[in-house]
């Protein structure tokens, strides 16, 4: 049963090794590992120095005694010579204790090399079951434990556990002696009184009990430094999905930025050439009209359409400026573009624009901000260029569920709307936020624009 606990644990960690790709080098080894394998190592010194005592002492307990003959009549095996017993099985587990301690050294750098190690290792470790006559097979699981901790390799690595599961069952007294003679630990132990024979036998069972818990403690060890391993592994794999979203965050918007700058760059130029080019122009013009009032009227008048020409254009290339310029990152609040719109309006047309804001402003994110923009830009537009407009009203009112907003004019009005691209754009961009828009107009009464937009936050308090 304890063979089967032990077997099930080395599966389970073997499952656990190839589902994370790793191997599970020595100096990343969990001391505990270190101090229950050195146990193991200890407690299979105790058990071999026991049998070879054993052996030894029992033979020498024989000749003294002149129990040769019925000895070797029970046997029919010559047994090992007694001090050969003890010196050989000794000795040769000090090697295996030196190559444990080279193939820790070595473990990364040679995993080839290690594994040569490991294979003359066995070769010791059936040479000591040997001269024990296969009475103790628990330097297998010692094997089997120290290729889990030495050997790097994945394949290496269970191809030396499978050498030892195979020692471990087959190099056994029960199995060997069906076809080979060999004396059994039980002929030893039965030249003792009863006593000192249930003693015997009680500390050959303990040895062998103690073996098999420290094996299976060992990849319980194993298996929870492992399981601790991959935990941290995701741990660390999450930190670092974590911190790649957070770079493309960071990439996007430094983008935007790059984006931004550049547009500023290009309305300021626009602005400041264009922009002071056409005013010069404008203002050229408005001398040119008075030295012309009365003394030429048709210059008068072409000099008039030019002008309105000129303030068209500068009016537009300032709404162009506002539009490449809504979108930084470094923006004014919605209110104060909105404000700097109807000044632009005011100041190079004859159309007067007023702009009210009733209630607490909210806080808008950037996309309701420039959605509310384009809906008033557009309305002005039509009220400019299609109403003909004198006078323009923008009221903005901030309500406790979402923000009205209302733009009315003087303009000639219309018997029908008739939603062209500009109308049906506002609507589009409203809905899209789950607003509600609607035109009111009629002949000679001006054009209404009102719409409403929920907002995602609140409205601020006073």
């Amino acid at each position: 049963m304890t063979f089967v606990i032990t077997l099930l644990t080395i599966v389970r960690y073997a499952v656990l090794c190839r589902k994370s790709g790793k191997v599970f080098p020595y100096k990343v080894m969990n001391k505990r590992l270190e101090y229950v394998y050195t146990a193991i190592y200890v407690l299979n010194f105790a058990s071999i120095l026991f049998f070879s005592l054993v052996v030894y002492q029992t033979t020498m307990i024989i000749c003294n005694d002149d129990q040769a003959r019925d000895f070797l009549e029970v046997a029919k095996y010559l047994p090992h010579v007694p001090w050969q017993v003890l010196f050989y099985s000794i000795g040769s587990f000090i090697l295996v204790g030196v190559s444990n301690r080279i193939k820790k050294t070595y473990s990364v750098r040679m995993p080839a090399a290690v594994f040569l190690l490991f294979l003359s290792d066995l070769l010791l470790v059936i040479f000591i079951t040997y001269n024990l006559n296969f009475s103790y097979k628990g330097l297998f699981l010692l094997l089997g434990a120290g290729a889990f901790l030495f050997i790097p390799s994945i394949v290496l690595k269970f191809s030396a556990i499978a050498l030892s599961l195979v020692g471990f069952i087959f190099f056994d007294y029960d199995i060997l002696a069906v076809g080979i003679n060999i004396v059994a630990f039980q002929d030893y132990i039965t030249y003792y009184d009863p006593e000192m024979q249930i003693y015997l036998y009680s500390l050959k069972s303990t040895l062998d009990s103690l073996n098999f818990i420290l094996i299976v403690l060992f990849f319980y060890f194993l298996i929870q430094s492992k399981i601790r391993e991959n935990k941290e592994f995701i741990r660390v794999n999450n930190k670092l999905k974590d911190k790649v979203e957070e770079l493309e965050v960071v990439q996007a918007k430094l983008e935007d930025a790059a984006k931004m700058k550049e547009r500023n760059r290009l309305a300021h130029e626009i602005h400041d050439i264009l922009g002071h080019s056409l005013t010069s122009i404008s203002t050229g013009l408005e001398a040119c009209i008075e030295v012309s009032r009365g003394d030429a009227p048709n210059l008068h008048d072409r000099l008039n359409n030019i002008k309105s020409v000129t303030d068209k254009g500068l009016m537009d290339i300032r709404r162009s400026v506002r539009e490449l310029k809504n979108d930084a990152v470094d923006k004014s609040s919605l209110l104060e573009a909105l404000r700097d719109l109807a000044a632009d309006v005011n100041l190079m047309g004859k159309t007067a624009a007023e702009l009210i804001i009733i209630g607490n402003p909210a806080k808008l994110d950037d996309d309701e901000e420039r959605t509310v923009y384009r809906l008033v830009q557009e309305s002005l537009t039509n009220s400019i260029k299609h109403g003909k407009a004198e006078q323009v009203k923008i009221e903005i009112a901030f309500l406790t569920s979402g923000m009205k907003i209302t733009i009315s004019d003087n303009g000639k009005g219309s018997p029908v709307i008739v939603k062209n691209f500009g109308l049906k754009h506002i609507e589009e961009h409203i809905e899209l936020y789950g607003g509600t828009v609607e035109f009111h107009t009629a002949e000679d009464a001006g054009f209404v624009t009102a719409a409403f937009l929920p907002l995602r936050k609140e409205v601020l308090s006073d």
